[in-house]
């Protein structure tokens, strides 16, 4: 586990697992009292990634506004718009492109051809 920076007041290390969360409890993403930076992080982390499936997302409840869900099978990024009711909106369809690109050289040849005369008195 790396360590955070130094504490500008006492300039001492802390660790994140020795830094505490002192808030009310975060029932959206299971936060409780005393968890240590690292955990909260995690926690965090994990909420924020999108969810996933390979039909259009009619039953989950988003856990936050503006959650991401990817239909793998279409391609399709919905976005939550609703933490009580399985309201998704259709944000757009996932592509990809390639670019392929060809380079063609010429080559050309010159010939010179000196011509030299020599004449004798």
């Amino acid at each position: 586990m790396r360590t955070a920076a130094i504490c500008p007041t006492c300039a001492v290390y802390y660790n994140a697992l020795c830094v505490l969360y002192n808030g009310d409890y975060l029932g959206e993403l299971d936060i409780s009292p005393l968890d240590s930076l690292e955990v909260a992080l995690e926690k965090i982390a994990e909420a924020l990634n999108a969810q996933t499936g390979t039909t259009s997302p009619f039953t989950p409840i988003p856990d936050y506004i503006g959650q991401k869900y990817i239909n793998t099978s279409t391609m399709e990024v919905w976005v939550g718009l609703s933490t009580t009711l399985p309201q998704w909106g259709l944000e757009g369809t996932l592509s990809t492109t390639t670019t392929t690109s060809s380079t063609s050289t010429t080559t050309s040849t010159s010939t010179s051809t000196t011509t030299t005369t020599t004449t004798t008195p």
